[in-house]
C-alpha cells in the first residue's frame, strides 16, 4: 500500500528571530500574525486569543497559502512578501499594508498576540443584549446565599453491582439560576476564546470590568462541560458574584443612559 506524500511545510518553531505582518478582518480588527523566520526555514501563523473565532479558519488558510509556497521554493520571508502582495482587502482577512516589523523570538510574538484592545472589549460588550435588563441577574444574585456557594457533591466509587459512579457538583436551584441568567444576558458567548486564554481569577480588588466579566462568564459555563467543578469552584472563590456584579453595574449605566465603554 503505497501513501500519498504529505505536503511540504516550513517549520513550526524557531527561537531566533521573526519577521512578521499583522492581518487583520474586515473591520481593521487584528486576527492573527504571518511570521518568517529563513536561517531556521520557518514560517507560520500566530493566532491572537483575543480575537475572534474567525481566526481559526483564516488561521488554516493562510497556512495552506505558506504550504503552496514552500512547495514553489520560496524563502519563508519570501512566501511572506507574496502574501501581503496579494492579500485583498474584500476578503475574510487580510495583510495589513505597511505592517512587517520584527519580534526577538516567537516567543515574543506569542506573547504579543495575548495582549487585549480596546476593540477586543467592545466586541464582547456587544453580544450583550442591551434589550434583557439585567432583573433576572441581579435577583439571582441577590438570592445567592453562602450555603449555594459552598458547592456539595454527589457520593461516587463502586456500586453494589460492581459498576463505578463518578461523584459530581451538586448545584442548587438558585446557583443554578444565576448560571442561567448569565446565558440569558448574552455573557456566554462563542466570540471569546477562552479554551486558548488563561483562566479566569478574581481581582484583587475583587472588581472586574465588564467585558472581563464576559470572559470570566464563558469560561466558567462553557469550561464545567469539560471540567466538573469549574462552576463550584468559580462560586466558592467570588469569581461568579463578581462577574454578575460587574454586568449588573453595565446594565444600569446602559439604562441611565451612561456609556457603556469597556
Amino acid at each position: 500500500m503505497t501513501y500519498e506524500s504529505e505536503a511540504p511545510r516550513y517549520r513550526a518553531e524557531t527561537d531566533k528571530p521573526v519577521h512578521h505582518f499583522t492581518v487583520a478582518d474586515a473591520r481593521g480588527e487584528a486576527m492573527g500574525y504571518l511570521w518568517a523566520n529563513d536561517e531556521d526555514d520557518a514560517a507560520g501563523w500566530c493566532l491572537r486569543p483575543a480575537g475572534d473565532r474567525a481566526g481559526f479558519g483564516e488561521g488554516l488558510e493562510w497556512s495552506a497559502r505558506l504550504s503552496t509556497a514552500k512547495a514553489r521554493g520560496l524563502l519563508p520571508t519570501a512566501a511572506l512578501a507574496e502574501l501581503a502582495r496579494d492579500s485583498d482587502p474584500r476578503r475574510v482577512s487580510h495583510v495589513v499594508p505597511d505592517s512587517l516589523t520584527a519580534a526577538p523570538t516567537l516567543a515574543a510574538l506569542t506573547e504579543l498576540a495575548r495582549v487585549v484592545t480596546e476593540a477586543d472589549d467592545r466586541r464582547l460588550l456587544a453580544q450583550l443584549d442591551r434589550e434583557n435588563a439585567d432583573h433576572e441577574l441581579g435577583e439571582a444574585l441577590a438570592a445567592l446565599t453562602d450555603e449555594d456557594r459552598a458547592v456539595r457533591w454527589s457520593e461516587g466509587g463502586q456500586r453494589p453491582d460492581g459498576t463505578r459512579r463518578m461523584s459530581h457538583p451538586l448545584h442548587s436551584e438558585r446557583l443554578q439560576r444565576l448560571v442561567h441568567a448569565l446565558s440569558a444576558v448574552g455573557a456566554v458567548t462563542p466570540a471569546y476564546l477562552w479554551q486558548d486564554n488563561p483562566p479566569p481569577a478574581v481581582p484583587a480588588d475583587g472588581r472586574l470590568g465588564p467585558a472581563d466579566a464576559v470572559r470570566a462568564a464563558t469560561a466558567v459555563v462553557r469550561g464545567e462541560r469539560f471540567s466538573d467543578g469549574t462552576i463550584a469552584q468559580a462560586a466558592e472563590s467570588g469569581l461568579l458574584d463578581a462577574v454578575a456584579e460587574s454586568l449588573c453595574a453595565w446594565y444600569e449605566g446602559v439604562a441611565d443612559g451612561g456609556r457603556d465603554d469597556p
